[in-house]
């Protein structure tokens, strides 16, 4: 039986630069497929999709909401030749109504335990339409990914290898209101075998890691022991938040932390404070900058880029609250009348989809275009990225032993470090979405 797995396209946003990380779900998905099946892979976001392949089974992800309408276009065309096509991942765990539409089977929340069935089931002819688990998986049942499915070769950017992707754990008990997240992993914060992370993160060819968890920050112990073992593994990573704790960020910075994603929904003192002390100790800062909560008015934006530059943030990526399907704050909006359509496509935090509070949704556009402009205007984010990788580089040059699987933390005394260990993570490259 042969299986090929699709990662689809979506509309990116336009003011970010633009080169694509591995996906990490298929990869992981594909290892749960039991031996004797002939597996491939294709993302569509690095090559063309093969519609006349001869296949038995196709499996497409829909991690986020504005891959829903290319999911189901090519679900319809193998479909159309016969081919039957199951549909799983964040998004579709969140519109299963609408995935089963475009395929003979929906794989709701997390495909450990599920897999196996799903392939029987369609070497047999009797897929059913939901396959469901009762209870979310244990972390112990989450395998190696597939990377030997993808081209290492085709996620790069100007010559240079990206990162990859790994995970350490599953759930977030924050529950973030516009995060779809709690809603398909839940709020249980399951932690994957340190050593078995530890081993995969070190097979990993790539030097630069991106630790996809939505947030390591909800456990210092586990932070703690696994940044002390991530030593053995020599790379350098970046992750969504971790403890702003001098005694965590030593040992961040000692395994290889490269910078870090921050959430900043409006002007904060502790937000100063947070990136001062990230700075440091040598870590990034990279703000994801939320923009159109109801609080916001039409001054937000210059007051939001003037602090987010005296607050020497190192890298920006502005985003639009997007109402995502599967979390309260669309509910709301929904039951309030406030979407402005259900158009998945444009869900892609760049598009207003909603009615702010206190602006118009054409004001709230202008704002989101005018901050990525002010913010970059006296070093583009092309510039910012290759002084990233240009100083990462350096970094290891005087720090020999850093590319022999350790890193020495030296926090830093200099003022300004406006630019030090800055980059970009791809929106569309998270979990909590």
């Amino acid at each position: 039986m042969k299986i090929k797995f699709i990662c689809p396209t979506w509309q990116r946003l336009q003011y970010q630069t633009h080169y694509v990380l591995p996906p990490l779900g298929l990869t992981v998905v594909a290892a749960l497929t039991p031996e004797g099946y002939e597996v491939s892979l294709e993302d569509e976001n690095v090559e063309p999709i093969d519609f006349d392949a001869e296949v038995d089974l196709v499996g497409i992800s829909t991690m986020l909401v504005s891959q829903a309408p290319r999911a189901f276009e090519v679900a319809d065309r193998f479909r159309a030749r016969g081919v039957p096509v199951v549909i799983g991942g964040l998004t579709a765990s969140c519109i299963p109504d609408q995935a089963k539409e475009h395929a003979d089977a929906v794989v709701i929340g997390e495909a450990e335990g599920l897999w196996p069935e799903v392939i029987r089931d369609a070497e047999r002819g009797a897929l059913q339409p939901l396959y469901r688990r009762e209870s979310f998986v244990d972390a112990k049942e989450i395998p190696r990914a597939r990377r030997d499915l993808l081209n290492p070769d085709h996620y790069t950017y100007r010559g240079v290898r990206m990162m990859d992707l790994i995970e350490t754990s599953r759930g977030c008990r924050f529950g973030c209101f516009p995060c779809q997240v709690p809603h398909v992993s839940g709020k249980e914060h399951r932690l994957r075998d340190i050593e078995e992370v530890v081993d995969e993160m070190a097979g990993v060819e790539c030097d630069r890691v991106f630790i996809v968890d939505n947030a390591l920050e909800q456990n210092e112990e586990h932070q703690k022991a696994l940044f002390r073992a991530m030593k053995r593994a020599g790379k350098s990573w970046v992750s969504h938040p971790i403890s702003a704790k001098p005694e965590i960020l030593k040992l961040a910075a000692d395994s290889g932390c490269w910078f870090v994603y921050q959430a900043i929904f409006g002007e904060s003192e502790m937000i100063r404070e947070k990136i001062k002390l990230f700075h440091d100790f040598g870590i990034g800062v990279q703000g994801t900058i939320l923009l159109g909560l109801d609080r916001h008015g039409p001054d937000i934006f210059e007051r939001m880029v003037e602090f987010l530059l005296d607050c020497d943030l190192d890298l920006a990526e502005f985003t639009v609250l997007t109402p995502f399907p599967g979390t309260p704050f669309f509910d709301q909006m929904k039951r309030a009348g406030r979407l402005l359509h259900e158009d998945w496509g444009r869900y892609n935090a760049e598009n207003v989809v909603f009615k702010p509070a206190r602006m118009t949704p054409e004001q709230l556009q202008e704002g989101y275009q005018y901050m990525w402009d002010a913010f970059y205007r006296e070093e583009s984010q092309p510039a910012k990225m290759f002084g990233l990788y240009k100083r990462l580089a350096t970094r290891r040059r005087f720090s020999p032993s850093l590319g022999r699987r350790e890193q020495r933390a030296v926090p830093n005394q200099t003022a300004g470090s406006s630019a030090l260990w800055g980059g970009v993570v791809p929106l569309e490259s998270r979990r909590d979405h």
